[in-house]
């Protein structure tokens, strides 16, 4: 039977047939045929299942998909005539892929899904007490607050009312409450960790520089606005870097760790319920070369 592929004028009203039916009915509708090669047929569900339904699917990527679809299933097929699907190389990949598959399921089940990722804070910070050495900077880092303005007024005002004595978070969220200056702000972070390289535009960590510690700086004009930032700390080069600056680093080890302590006493159960032998003296001398451990 010769290749029947659709038109492309047909491919597209079918796509802006079959999303509206998609959009509108139940799951057990019948499907939408949008290609075919003998009796196997790719539908419009199909297709849309491979794609991010959020972001939605464009005609375009329709078709695409189509091509490789078409291309791949005809290079299968005749896989399949000339016998190439039933190899025992295919067979021996088979087995190993589904063999990994499982190990990957089992892990999954027995070391992952079992090991909490959120280690108790006194977990923590007893690591870091006793791992301080391995925390040291490597670059000066400063601890900051900002606030982007679009304009200088407002940024001029909201440092007014810090140096007056109004905390910089009760400062920021009077400013977001009033409607005529939330609308100038752009941007805003609060307590967050950056170094010379990591803090954009370069004029901030001037300003970091040049700024007392726990002062408000000056409105710092740049491209994107007016900074009126705060550095609650420095920390030099050398120094050892704040628990909350490598907690998630910590976090990270200690779940290593953890998954690793698990796999171990997996394999140790294992292998009591098992006979294990390594069987390296029944292999004959001539059968295997053998290179010496230096």
């Amino acid at each position: 039977m010769p290749l029947r592929v659709l038109p492309r004028h047909s491919i597209l009203a079918l796509l802006s047939a079959g999303l509206t039916i998609l959009g509108c009915q139940k799951p057990q509708q019948p499907r939408t045929p949008i290609a075919r090669i003998d009796n196997q047929t790719l539908t419009l569900e199909e297709v849309v299942a491979r794609f991010d339904s959020s972001r939605g699917v464009s005609q375009a990527q329709v078709h695409e998909y189509i091509q490789r679809w078409l291309t791949q299933e005809l290079l299968y097929q005749e896989a399949v005539r000339r016998g190439l699907d039933k190899t025992d190389e295919l067979e021996s990949r088979i087995t190993e892929i589904r063999r990994q598959l499982a190990i990957n399921a089992l892990l999954d089940q027995e070391v992952y899904t079992r090991l909490s990722q959120q280690n108790p804070e006194e977990q923590i910070q007893q690591y870091y007490n006793e791992n301080q050495e391995e925390f040291r900077l490597s670059q000066d880092l400063a601890l900051i607050s900002f606030i982007l303005f679009a304009e200088q007024g407002p940024a001029v005002a909201f440092r007014a009312r810090v140096v007056r004595g109004t905390p910089w978070a009760d400062a920021a969220r009077e400013m977001i409450a009033d409607p005529a200056t939330a609308s100038q702000i752009i941007a805003m972070a609060d307590s967050s960790y950056h170094t010379e390289r990591s803090l954009l535009p370069g004029e901030l960590w001037k300003a970091v520089l040049m700024t007392q510690r726990r002062e408000p700086s000056f409105p710092v004009r740049t491209s994107e606005g007016y900074y009126v930032l705060i550095t609650w700390k420095l920390s030099r080069r050398g120094e050892i870097a704040d628990l909350a600056h490598v907690r998630e680093e910590i976090r990270s080890r200690l779940t290593i760790a953890g998954r690793r302590q698990i796999m171990d006493r997996l394999l140790e159960n294992l292998r009591a319920r098992h006979v294990v032998q390594i069987l390296m003296s029944s292999v004959p001398q001539d059968s295997v070369t053998l290179r010496n451990q230096e």
